[in-house]
Protein backbone atom coordinates (compact mmCIF):
# COMPACT_ATOMS: atom_id res chain seq x y z
CA UNK A 1 0.00 0.00 0.00
CA UNK A 2 3.02 2.44 0.88
CA UNK A 3 4.53 1.45 -2.61
CA UNK A 4 1.74 2.47 -4.28
CA UNK A 5 1.36 5.49 -2.43
CA UNK A 6 4.63 7.05 -3.19
CA UNK A 7 4.30 7.59 -7.42
CA UNK A 8 1.29 9.45 -6.09
CA UNK A 9 3.82 12.20 -3.74
CA UNK A 10 6.45 12.29 -6.42
CA UNK A 11 4.23 13.24 -9.03
CA UNK A 12 2.92 15.95 -6.57
CA UNK A 13 5.60 17.67 -6.14
CA UNK A 14 6.70 17.30 -9.94
CA UNK A 15 3.59 18.73 -11.23
CA UNK A 16 4.16 21.69 -9.17
CA UNK A 17 5.39 25.11 -11.62
CA UNK A 18 7.59 27.40 -9.77
CA UNK A 19 6.73 31.05 -10.46
CA UNK A 20 9.28 33.65 -9.16
CA UNK A 21 7.66 36.40 -10.45
CA UNK A 22 4.84 35.77 -8.26
CA UNK A 23 7.15 35.91 -5.06
CA UNK A 24 8.97 38.95 -6.91
CA UNK A 25 5.28 41.06 -7.37
CA UNK A 26 4.07 39.40 -3.85
CA UNK A 27 7.05 41.23 -2.11
CA UNK A 28 7.26 44.11 -4.15
CA UNK A 29 3.44 44.51 -3.05
CA UNK A 30 4.42 44.02 0.42
CA UNK A 31 7.63 46.88 0.48
CA UNK A 32 5.20 49.02 -1.09
CA UNK A 33 2.34 48.68 1.91
CA UNK A 34 4.89 49.10 4.37
CA UNK A 35 6.80 51.79 2.93
CA UNK A 36 3.32 53.88 2.76
CA UNK A 37 2.50 53.30 5.77
CA UNK A 38 5.73 54.59 7.13
CA UNK A 39 5.48 57.63 5.53
CA UNK A 40 1.82 58.45 6.69
CA UNK A 41 2.85 57.55 10.48
CA UNK A 42 5.90 59.96 9.88
CA UNK A 43 3.62 62.75 8.20
CA UNK A 44 1.12 62.29 10.93
CA UNK A 45 3.42 62.50 13.84
CA UNK A 46 5.22 65.69 12.29
CA UNK A 47 1.46 67.19 12.63
CA UNK A 48 1.33 66.03 16.01
CA UNK A 49 4.57 67.67 16.97
CA UNK A 50 3.66 71.19 15.04
CA UNK A 51 0.08 71.07 16.58
CA UNK A 52 1.63 70.13 20.23
CA UNK A 53 4.52 73.06 20.10
CA UNK A 54 2.43 75.60 18.93
CA UNK A 55 -0.53 75.26 21.50
CA UNK A 56 1.39 74.49 24.44
CA UNK A 57 3.79 78.35 23.36
CA UNK A 58 0.77 79.90 22.76
CA UNK A 59 -1.34 78.54 26.13
CA UNK A 60 1.92 79.42 27.71
CA UNK A 61 1.78 82.96 26.68
CA UNK A 62 -2.11 83.16 28.10
CA UNK A 63 -1.24 81.39 31.19
CA UNK A 64 1.84 84.27 31.65
CA UNK A 65 0.00 86.82 30.83
CA UNK A 66 -3.67 86.92 31.65
CA UNK A 67 -3.95 90.37 30.98
CA UNK A 68 -4.16 89.36 27.44
CA UNK A 69 -7.06 87.64 28.05
CA UNK A 70 -9.81 89.87 26.73
CA UNK A 71 -12.67 88.69 25.14
CA UNK A 72 -11.39 88.45 21.35
CA UNK A 73 -8.30 86.67 22.90
CA UNK A 74 -10.67 84.22 24.88
CA UNK A 75 -12.02 83.18 21.12
CA UNK A 76 -8.52 82.55 20.27
CA UNK A 77 -7.97 80.44 23.84
CA UNK A 78 -11.03 78.17 23.08
CA UNK A 79 -9.95 77.68 19.27
CA UNK A 80 -6.88 76.91 20.76
CA UNK A 81 -8.26 74.24 23.34
CA UNK A 82 -10.36 72.83 20.28
CA UNK A 83 -7.37 72.14 18.42
CA UNK A 84 -5.24 70.84 21.57
CA UNK A 85 -7.74 67.97 22.75
CA UNK A 86 -8.17 66.76 18.66
CA UNK A 87 -4.55 66.73 18.93
CA UNK A 88 -4.06 64.32 22.13
CA UNK A 89 -7.29 62.79 21.95
CA UNK A 90 -7.71 61.67 18.47
CA UNK A 91 -4.63 61.85 16.51
CA UNK A 92 -2.77 59.04 18.36
CA UNK A 93 -5.49 56.87 17.00
CA UNK A 94 -4.82 58.10 13.18
CA UNK A 95 -1.56 56.85 13.62
CA UNK A 96 -2.14 53.63 14.94
CA UNK A 97 -4.62 53.22 11.89
CA UNK A 98 -1.32 53.45 9.50
CA UNK A 99 0.20 50.56 10.49
CA UNK A 100 -1.73 47.75 8.41
CA UNK A 101 -4.08 45.28 10.21
CA UNK A 102 -3.82 47.14 13.63
CA UNK A 103 -6.50 49.16 15.41
CA UNK A 104 -6.82 48.89 18.99
CA UNK A 105 -10.64 49.86 19.72
CA UNK A 106 -13.48 47.95 19.60
CA UNK A 107 -17.03 49.05 17.88
CA UNK A 108 -18.31 51.54 20.48
CA UNK A 109 -14.54 53.07 21.41
CA UNK A 110 -14.64 53.45 17.40
CA UNK A 111 -17.73 55.26 17.57
CA UNK A 112 -16.97 57.40 20.25
CA UNK A 113 -13.75 58.72 18.75
CA UNK A 114 -15.70 59.65 15.48
CA UNK A 115 -18.12 61.63 17.89
CA UNK A 116 -14.72 63.29 19.66
CA UNK A 117 -13.38 63.92 16.22
CA UNK A 118 -16.45 65.76 14.66
CA UNK A 119 -17.07 67.71 18.14
CA UNK A 120 -13.56 68.84 18.12
CA UNK A 121 -13.91 70.07 14.42
CA UNK A 122 -17.67 71.24 14.87
CA UNK A 123 -16.20 73.60 17.91
CA UNK A 124 -13.02 75.13 16.13
CA UNK A 125 -15.22 76.05 13.22
CA UNK A 126 -17.89 77.85 15.36
CA UNK A 127 -15.53 79.28 17.20
CA UNK A 128 -13.94 80.72 13.77
CA UNK A 129 -17.51 81.78 13.12
CA UNK A 130 -17.54 84.30 16.27
CA UNK A 131 -14.45 85.26 15.45
CA UNK A 132 -15.86 86.83 12.36
CA UNK A 133 -18.83 88.08 13.70
CA UNK A 134 -16.40 89.91 16.85
CA UNK A 135 -14.02 91.38 14.47
CA UNK A 136 -17.01 92.83 12.46
CA UNK A 137 -18.11 94.51 15.64
CA UNK A 138 -15.00 95.50 16.39
CA UNK A 139 -13.99 97.27 13.23
CA UNK A 140 -17.54 98.42 11.91
CA UNK A 141 -19.34 99.78 15.30
CA UNK A 142 -16.53 100.31 17.09
CA UNK A 143 -18.21 102.77 19.98
CA UNK A 144 -20.50 100.52 21.00
CA UNK A 145 -17.90 97.42 20.73
CA UNK A 146 -17.29 97.21 24.11
CA UNK A 147 -20.78 97.76 25.21
CA UNK A 148 -22.34 94.99 23.27
CA UNK A 149 -19.31 92.40 23.78
CA UNK A 150 -18.79 92.04 27.22
CA UNK A 151 -16.71 89.48 29.00
CA UNK A 152 -20.16 87.53 29.92
CA UNK A 153 -21.46 87.56 26.66
CA UNK A 154 -17.90 86.26 25.49
CA UNK A 155 -18.42 83.11 27.83
CA UNK A 156 -22.00 82.70 26.97
CA UNK A 157 -21.15 82.70 23.21
CA UNK A 158 -17.91 80.01 23.87
CA UNK A 159 -20.64 77.71 25.91
CA UNK A 160 -22.80 78.25 23.10
CA UNK A 161 -20.28 76.72 20.38
CA UNK A 162 -19.71 73.70 22.85
CA UNK A 163 -23.32 72.93 23.13
CA UNK A 164 -24.03 73.38 19.41
CA UNK A 165 -20.67 71.31 18.19
CA UNK A 166 -22.29 68.86 20.91
CA UNK A 167 -25.42 68.70 18.94
CA UNK A 168 -23.79 68.70 15.75
CA UNK A 169 -21.44 65.61 16.72
CA UNK A 170 -23.98 62.76 18.32
CA UNK A 171 -27.02 62.16 16.26
CA UNK A 172 -24.95 59.12 14.93
CA UNK A 173 -25.28 57.93 18.44
CA UNK A 174 -29.40 57.87 18.36
CA UNK A 175 -29.35 56.22 15.20
CA UNK A 176 -29.42 59.49 12.66
CA UNK A 177 -26.64 58.71 10.59
CA UNK A 178 -24.31 55.70 11.28
CA UNK A 179 -20.34 55.37 12.45
CA UNK A 180 -18.82 52.38 10.67
CA UNK A 181 -14.59 50.90 10.07
CA UNK A 182 -13.51 51.47 7.05
CA UNK A 183 -11.84 48.25 5.93
CA UNK A 184 -10.00 50.38 3.10
CA UNK A 185 -8.67 53.20 5.19
CA UNK A 186 -8.35 51.27 8.51
CA UNK A 187 -10.37 54.20 10.65
CA UNK A 188 -13.41 54.57 11.85
CA UNK A 189 -15.89 57.20 9.83
CA UNK A 190 -19.35 58.20 9.20
CA UNK A 191 -21.17 56.46 6.81
CA UNK A 192 -22.45 59.57 4.69
CA UNK A 193 -24.73 57.31 2.86
CA UNK A 194 -26.64 55.71 5.19
CA UNK A 195 -28.56 59.18 5.96
CA UNK A 196 -28.59 61.82 3.54
CA UNK A 197 -30.92 64.00 5.64
CA UNK A 198 -27.77 64.33 8.26
CA UNK A 199 -25.27 64.21 5.57
CA UNK A 200 -27.11 67.62 4.25
CA UNK A 201 -27.60 69.07 7.87
CA UNK A 202 -23.81 68.37 8.42
CA UNK A 203 -22.73 70.29 5.30
CA UNK A 204 -24.56 73.44 5.56
CA UNK A 205 -23.82 74.19 9.29
CA UNK A 206 -19.95 73.33 8.99
CA UNK A 207 -19.07 74.86 6.22
CA UNK A 208 -21.71 75.87 3.57
CA UNK A 209 -23.30 78.57 6.50
CA UNK A 210 -19.50 79.17 8.13
CA UNK A 211 -18.42 80.33 4.91
CA UNK A 212 -21.38 82.52 4.06
CA UNK A 213 -21.10 84.02 7.33
CA UNK A 214 -17.14 84.96 7.44
CA UNK A 215 -17.55 85.92 3.46
CA UNK A 216 -20.39 88.42 4.74
CA UNK A 217 -18.58 90.03 7.79
CA UNK A 218 -15.38 90.43 6.00
CA UNK A 219 -16.84 92.07 3.05
CA UNK A 220 -18.91 94.57 5.19
CA UNK A 221 -15.34 95.29 6.97
CA UNK A 222 -13.66 95.69 3.46
CA UNK A 223 -16.53 98.04 2.09
CA UNK A 224 -15.89 99.97 5.69
CA UNK A 225 -12.26 100.09 4.94
CA UNK A 226 -12.70 101.29 1.35
CA UNK A 227 -15.21 103.62 2.84
CA UNK A 228 -12.37 105.00 5.14
CA UNK A 229 -9.77 105.40 2.77
CA UNK A 230 -12.08 107.38 0.19
CA UNK A 231 -12.61 109.83 2.61
CA UNK A 232 -9.34 110.47 3.69
CA UNK A 233 -7.40 110.37 0.39
CA UNK A 234 -9.17 113.23 -0.95
CA UNK A 235 -8.05 115.10 2.32
CA UNK A 236 -4.85 114.50 1.93
CA UNK A 237 -4.73 115.53 -1.94
CA UNK A 238 -6.30 118.71 -1.29
CA UNK A 239 -4.30 119.72 1.67
CA UNK A 240 -0.71 118.98 -0.77
CA UNK A 241 -1.98 120.59 -3.57
CA UNK A 242 -4.04 123.83 -2.59
CA UNK A 243 -1.17 127.13 -2.13
CA UNK A 244 0.22 127.53 1.70
CA UNK A 245 -1.41 131.37 2.39
CA UNK A 246 2.35 132.43 3.69
CA UNK A 247 2.93 132.14 0.26
CA UNK A 248 0.71 134.61 -0.99
CA UNK A 249 0.99 137.20 1.50
CA UNK A 250 4.87 136.73 0.88
CA UNK A 251 4.51 137.74 -2.51
CA UNK A 252 2.16 140.65 -2.29
CA UNK A 253 4.14 142.31 0.60
CA UNK A 254 6.91 144.50 -0.71
CA UNK A 255 8.71 143.75 2.41
CA UNK A 256 9.28 140.28 2.10
CA UNK A 257 10.50 140.60 -1.20
CA UNK A 258 12.92 142.87 -0.13
CA UNK A 259 14.46 140.55 2.09
CA UNK A 260 17.82 138.85 1.07
CA UNK A 261 17.95 135.63 -0.53
CA UNK A 262 19.55 132.41 1.32
CA UNK A 263 22.62 131.32 0.71
CA UNK A 264 22.88 128.50 -1.71
CA UNK A 265 19.22 129.25 -2.92
CA UNK A 266 19.43 131.69 -6.12
CA UNK A 267 15.52 131.92 -5.90
CA UNK A 268 14.82 132.80 -2.50
CA UNK A 269 13.28 130.17 0.10
CA UNK A 270 9.79 128.35 -1.15
CA UNK A 271 7.79 126.05 0.13
CA UNK A 272 8.21 122.28 -1.63
CA UNK A 273 5.40 121.91 -3.78
CA UNK A 274 4.89 118.07 -2.00
CA UNK A 275 4.83 119.42 1.54
CA UNK A 276 1.02 120.39 3.18
CA UNK A 277 0.85 123.45 4.67
CA UNK A 278 1.40 124.10 8.69
CA UNK A 279 -1.68 125.42 10.35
Amino acid sequence: MSSSQAPDVGTNFTDFHWDPGFITSRQNLVWSSTFNSVMKMVFISLIVCVSLFGNVVVLLVFQRKPQLLHVANRFVLNLLLADLLQTILVMPFAIAATVPGVWPLDARLCQALVVLMHLFAFAGVNTIIVVSVDRYLAIIHPLSYPTRMTPHLGTNLIICTWVLSFLQSTPPLYGWGAIDFDRHHNVCSVVWSSSLSYSAVVSTFSFWLPVLIMLGCYWMVFRAARRQNALVHPIQTQSYSQPCPQDSQGQSSPQRQAQPQQAGSPDGPRHSPGVPCSS
